[in-house]
């Protein structure tokens, strides 16, 4: 497999646990915590993949670690609106305001993709072949079917590794 297509395949994995976080943030947590979403996402993805203790305690660190950069970015996402918002209402357009807040939160990016990518690989690489076979199946079809969440009932991740 290239580098590229293991990159892409890791941020679809990325992507897919935190969406499922994020669905169910959205869709069923009433109040539940952070810790208690990461909970949840493990307990559907252990059943799903049938892991075994130490690859669970993988996942969930791995969702603890997306779901911390989730928080950490919904904590700044107001100020960002704010400064787009005062760009928008200027007469001309600031070129070079808007590029400043473009790199400012490709740097955030590229500062946390290190720390998801270390725990994305130990998380992959406690898996069996057979699971990595389903988790690749679930990749193919996710990206195959466009699930993206926009009106269309699924419950994330798990609902399409039966």
């Amino acid at each position: 497999m290239k580098l590229s297509s293991k990159i892409i395949t890791a941020v679809l994995i990325v992507a897919g646990s935190s969406g499922a976080v994020y669905a169910y943030s959205k869709h069923g947590d009433w109040g539940m915590t952070p810790e208690e979403k990461v909970d949840f996402v493990t307990e559907r993805v252990t059943k799903k993949l049938d892991l075994d203790s130490q690859q669970q305690q993988n996942f969930s660190s791995l969702a603890e670690t997306v779901v911390a950069i989730m928080l950490e970015a919904r904590a700044s996402k107001q100020q960002q609106m704010d400064e787009i918002g005062a760009l928008l209402q200027d007469p001309s357009f600031n070129q070079a305001r808007a590029l400043e807040i473009v790199q400012r939160k490709t740097q955030q990016v590229n500062e946390k993709a290190p720390l998801v990518i270390s725990s994305l690989a130990v998380f992959l690489d406690s898996l069996s072949a057979e699971q990595k076979t389903q988790l690749q199946e679930f990749v193919k079809n996710h990206r195959r079917h466009g699930h993206h969440g926009h009106g269309q009932r699924h419950s994330g991740y798990a609902g399409s590794v039966e």
